[in-house]
């Protein structure tokens, strides 16, 4: 899922991103994050490349989304492709979670 990253970037991969929904639903909770200042969706290769101010978002308030990064990842292996319901309840969680740690 997370293939790349270094402080004020981070690149996801799945092939659940090559469904324009779920891209669309992540982009979008992604984008209305303050720190989050860039985002570009690759759909032929499933990837959403992240770009965001570490001053706002340290790597330490960052680390707090990992378990969710490894939900949506167990999630997506089990994608068939056919449900998007259970990746869109996911990504209403990585909602929630990113209010959070704004407010934090």
């Amino acid at each position: 899922m997370i293939t790349g990253f270094f402080p004020g970037r981070i690149r996801l991969r799945s092939p659940i991103f090559k469904n324009q929904a779920i891209a669309d639903r992540a982009i979008s909770i992604l984008t209305q994050f303050p720190p989050v200042t860039f985002t570009e969706h690759t759909p032929s290769t499933g990837s959403i490349l992240v770009k965001y101010d570490v001053a706002q978002l340290p790597t330490e308030n960052l680390q707090r989304l990992l378990p969710f990064f490894k939900k949506l990842e167990k999630a997506a292996d089990a994608y068939s492709g056919n449900d998007n319901q259970p990746i869109l309840d996911i990504l209403d969680e990585f909602e929630s979670c990113l209010k959070k740690l704004a407010d934090a």
